[in-house]
């Protein structure tokens, strides 16, 4: 039973985040436009997060989320009804209301007490949407309401008889029926509620397991029919429900923003309208052309698929075994079989690993909030775009990626988009611009924050470099070598200390975090036109697609994606390499990273055996490793290096071979670094 209500709790929560990250994304939506251009969908979408919520926490019977909800939906239904004017200060109290709805959420599910701070935004809030309120809220007296009833006509509301006949295992849902009435009460009034205990046994017969009883209600509500069925969705199968409608009955029409004004007055007369809510189970889109039926989908614990995830590895690494088994026997019949299960195991695993993937679209919106309160704070105006929203990465990838990303879209907002004011006096747009793009490259994702800002004055990084010890006086440095001084540790060009950012400060850090996913990030800047930031990350950490190679008495393994092709180390080549440490392949400077060499491993020299060079490239970088052998492709499941050997460069981690034997994965865009680095010295 526990089970089940963690479950249905779990659940809970899941379509609460899909609420606030509606109205989030809406109410950005919002602020990004001119106020006159805003349709009332958008408020629509407002109303329909905020209502659902509610709809939600009263299942639970979460008053303290329930009553602050409804206020803010009673003001987003004047807002919607034209009665009150929307404009950028309510824009920014219902981003409050959002991001105070989360903290009620974590207070109510983990039975928590208000801190300080929270109890002050709560009264704060509260207070607020009172003042919007109280706009239009107007006194009634009991007479005034008499009169209303007898000379003003009204909508309907509909008297139902409810039937809730309880399954014997309804206890091992963990719901419980009060919770539901609670929410009743919320969209209508129950009038009568009688208790049937007629199917309950004699004291002897009786098992506390199972439920006997059932329920009667008369209700009176507006709310359509499928209002009322909803508030029973979470027990469907576990109750029979009946809903019949009785009768309609006249009611007077009043705002439901005077509710407190005219309880307090005329109790007797107090019926609200309430307009017609449908639950909103959209979640943010990214383009409209991109829509997903939720129907289609389904919703399972992300530790689930890591724990499948590690079993398939291990079922690779075993197979891996099996195939080596069959290669060295003549059975042709075992050898067939084993390649039909290495075939399917690949369609597995390839199917289990897209489960994994995400598009990054989700994770890059939430950042649209970051952008709009940071410009806010720093009093800039900026036009935020996401380009490739569709794009897929792993989502462990992409949840460590989202630090990096929010210390760098700080950056250039603090020290990269100039004021308005500076803006017009170098004949820019007062709006600055910044890109947030994703989109694949060779084997890998590709994220850019591209901004068109100040830039990077390359020549005062250089001498604050200098001072501070970094870098040794070189006039031969790359303008790409340059920016990347920016990475080194306590390094900063800010001429004033920030609470929001510096450009370099702490980007040791992020540095540090993209490697750990082994990815890489480079800089570009024009000063005066923009900078362009450019992380290239893998698809997945888990199980990548290797090829295998021979060096000295060593085994490795090079992504396939980095591979661009094979070719054969001839004479003409050996020559031209030991005199110039380059080949030429088709008219082309192809430099040589010798292996054996750079590992420092025993070279093996086989008269008349082929000599190979492997061609791979990350970005637009291009080199040859030279290798002894090559064995070929070879399904590579990642596996981190221990302490002793962390430590070790140019390595990405290991992998385990079909006879027992450890394999090292290059870290290809380590190695033409050290190779590029190396030429230029």
């Amino acid at each position: 039973m526990m089970d089940d209500l963690a479950e249905e709790l779990q659940l809970f929560l899941e379509d609460m985040d899909d609420q606030l990250s509606i109205m989030e994304t809406t109410l950005l939506d919002i602020s990004e436009i001119s106020l006159s251009e805003v349709d009332k969908e958008m408020v629509n979408n407002l109303f329909r997060a905020m209502h659902t919520m509610k709809g939600n926490a009263g299942v639970f019977g979460y008053e303290l989320i329930i009553n602050f909800a409804h206020k803010a939906e009673n003001l987003l239904d004047l807002i919607r009804n034209d009665k009150v004017l929307l404009n950028e200060e309510l824009i920014e109290l219902f981003l409050q209301i959002k991001d105070h709805s989360k903290v009620l959420v974590e207070i109510c599910t983990q039975k928590l007490e208000f801190e300080a701070s929270d109890k002050k935004q709560h009264d704060f809030l509260l207070e607020e949407l009172t003042k919007h309120l109280d706009t239009e809220t107007k006194v009634v007296t009991a007479e005034k309401v008499v009169e209303i009833i007898e000379d003003v006509e009204n909508i309907n509301l509909e008297n139902y008889t409810i039937s809730i006949e309880l399954k014997k295992d309804f206890f091992e849902s963990g719901m419980e029926m009060v919770s539901i009435l609670k929410y009743l009460t919320v969209i209508g009034e129950v009038k009568t509620l009688q208790l049937i205990d007629d199917d309950i046994p004699a004291f002897s017969e009786l098992n506390p397991k199972e439920a006997y009883v059932k329920f009667t209600l008369q209700y009176t509500t507006d709310e359509p029919i499928s209002e009322i069925e909803e508030a029973f969705e979470f027990v469907s199968e576990d109750i029979i429900l009946n809903i019949d409608l009785v009768t309609s009955i006249k009611e007077v029409v009043l705002e439901p923003e005077k509710e407190e004004t005219i309880e307090e007055t005329v109790q007797e007369f107090t019926i609200f309208k309430k307009p017609s809510k449908k639950k909103n189970t959209s979640k943010p889109e990214n383009n409209k052309s991109n829509k997903i039926d939720n129907s289609m989908s389904l919703r399972v614990d992300s530790s689930k698929v890591d724990l499948l995830i590690n079993q398939i590895s291990e079922m690779v690494i075993a197979n891996a075994k099996i195939t080596q088994y069959a290669k060295d026997s003549d059975d042709n019949d075992f050898s067939e079989a084993v390649t039909t299960m290495s075939d399917m195991l690949e369609e597995i695993r390839n199917g289990v690993m897209n489960i994994r993937m995400m598009q990054v679209g989700d994770s890059f919106s939430k950042l649209r909030r970051i952008v709009n309160d940071t410009a806010k704070a720093l009093n800039k105006e900026i036009s935020f775009e996401i380009l490739g929203g569709d794009t897929e990465l792993d989502k462990v990838v992409i949840e460590k990626i989202s630090d990096p990303l929010i210390h760098m879209l700080r950056n250039a907002i603090d020290h990269g988009i100039e004021t308005p004011e500076v803006r017009e006096e170098h004949d820019k747009p007062r709006k600055g611009n910044i890109t947030l793009k994703a989109f694949p490259d060779a084997g890998t994702i590709v994220i850019q924050i591209i901004d068109d800002g100040l830039g990077i004055d390359k020549d005062y990084v250089y001498q604050k470099a200098l001072e501070k010890g970094i870098v040794r006086k070189n006039p031969n440095l790359t303008d790409s070598e340059i920016y990347n001084l920016l990475f080194s540790p306590g390094f900063s060009t800010a001429k004033e200390v920030s609470n929001i950012s510096g450009r370099g400060v702490g980007m040791d850090v992020v540095k540090k975090n993209i490697e750990d996913l082994r990815g890489d990030v480079s800089i570009e800047s024009n000063f005066g036109k923009g900078t362009i930031v450019t992380i290239r990350l893998p698809l997945t950490l888990a199980i990548i697609e290797g090829f295998l190679v021979q060096v000295g008495n060593s085994k490795y393994i090079i992504p396939l994606d980095n591979i661009q092709e094979c070719i054969e180390f001839t004479k003409t080549a050996q020559e031209q390499y030991f005199k110039n440490g380059y080949i030429t392949l088709r008219d082309t400077i192809l430099p040589i990273l010798d292996i054996a060499n750079h590992f420092e491993e025993d070279e093996i020299i086989v008269e008349g055996e082929r000599k190979n060079i492997v061609v791979v490239k990350n970005g637009t970088t291009t080199i040859g490793f030279k290798v002894d052998e090559l064995i070929g492709e070879f399904q590579t499941v990642i596996k981190p290096l221990g302490p002793v050997f962390q430590n070790i460069t140019n390595i990405s981690g290991g992998t385990i071979l079909g006879n027992g034997e450890i394999a090292l994965i290059f870290d290809v865009q380590k190695l033409i670094e050290h190779k590029i680095s190396y030429k230029e010295r």
